[in-house]
């Protein structure tokens, strides 16, 4: 398994560009005090985890693996974000976090352990 995947400078640079874009407007929803604003960044937080799960899925070996791991975690997280957004339990946001950052940490893992 390589650690590194190996994806279109496209593809890379829409992550970038989703992370700054959430980071920015959960930074302006902090500052501003603005609920939509805030629903903004929940909602940008579920198409992210979804979508970079889906990236590393769609790259994963069709095995059990580390990476596949790390990819059902992030899409299982996005989806639980949605949950959260409209239910507003925090149950939900509390399993978000766990299974988001869960995703990030295999997928480190994986990156850092490859052959």
């Amino acid at each position: 398994m390589n650690g590194t995947i190996d994806l279109p400078e496209s593809t890379r640079r829409l992550i970038m560009y989703g992370v700054i874009f959430y980071f920015s407007l959960f930074l302006y929803a902090t500052i501003a005090d603005d609920v939509i604003a805030m629903y903004a960044t929940e909602f940008v937080f579920g198409v992210i985890a979804i979508g970079i799960g889906a990236i590393l899925f769609r790259e994963a070996e069709k095995e059990l693996s580390i990476v596949m791991g790390a990819a059902v975690c992030l899409v299982s997280g996005g989806l639980l974000q949605f949950v959260y957004l409209f239910t507003r339990l925090l149950v939900f946001d509390l399993a978000t976090s766990i299974l988001v950052f869960t995703g990030i940490g295999l997928y480190i893992y994986a990156a850092w352990y490859s052959e």
